[in-house]
């Protein structure tokens, strides 16, 4: 974590928090030439402290409701009267805005859903999303998902392969076909998380 005393007031507790690039969303980076704060800075001149605030609440959020993904999928798991839930909230997650929840959404509807399930359909719907790690989520998710052998989930991961430009992207597709090729780990029977590598 990194402390800044900042001449702003209202920006001491937000620039308090560790400068990630996670931590600013979309309109920030803790890359490139720029300085974050001089990015802030730029932000409360053309916005106003309003934005700040939002900007500051925006990570706090996402990551309550990847605590609450990660509770629901892991009490489903327990008690499978819970699954339903754990797989509707999951779906809902991964349409939210935070790529983060975006992600939790994938790690628990993969985690919750028995193998052979179809929801690898909706997985397979975020294949371009914006955020890298979100694409890398979805053939690792689709490898746990679907039954082995499936065709049509098979052509899905090769076409990722071929298609994509992220080496990322394409490592997790090719990895997640051998798993439902066969020659990838233990293809038991259970739910998806039994399969996790």
């Amino acid at each position: 974590m990194r402390i800044v005393r900042c001449a702003f007031g209202g920006l001491r507790h937000f620039v308090a928090r560790p400068l990630a690039a996670a931590a600013f969303p979309r309109k920030f980076s803790a890359e490139g030439s720029e300085p974050v704060l001089s990015q802030l800075a730029r932000v409360v001149s053309k916005e106003g402290t309003g934005a700040i605030q939002q900007l500051a609440a925006h990570p706090d959020a996402a990551e309550l409701r990847r605590d609450q993904l990660r509770r629901l999928s892991a009490e489903a798991e327990k008690d499978s009267a819970k699954a339903e839930e754990a797989i509707r909230e999951a779906e809902k997650a991964m349409e939210e805005e935070h790529f983060l929840v975006r992600l939790a959404g994938i790690h628990a509807i993969a985690r919750v859903s028995p193998v052979g399930t179809e929801l690898w359909h909706k997985v397979a719907e975020l294949s371009d999303d914006p955020e890298e790690l979100v694409r890398v989520a979805v053939p690792r998710a689709i490898g746990r998902m679907a039954e082995p052998g499936d065709a049509e989930a098979l052509e899905f991961l090769d076409r990722m392969q071929q298609e994509t430009k992220d080496r990322s992207v394409r490592y997790a597709a090719r990895d997640a076909a051998n798993r439902l090729r066969g020659s990838f780990g233990a293809l038991g029977g259970g739910s998806a998380a039994a399969m996790l590598g």
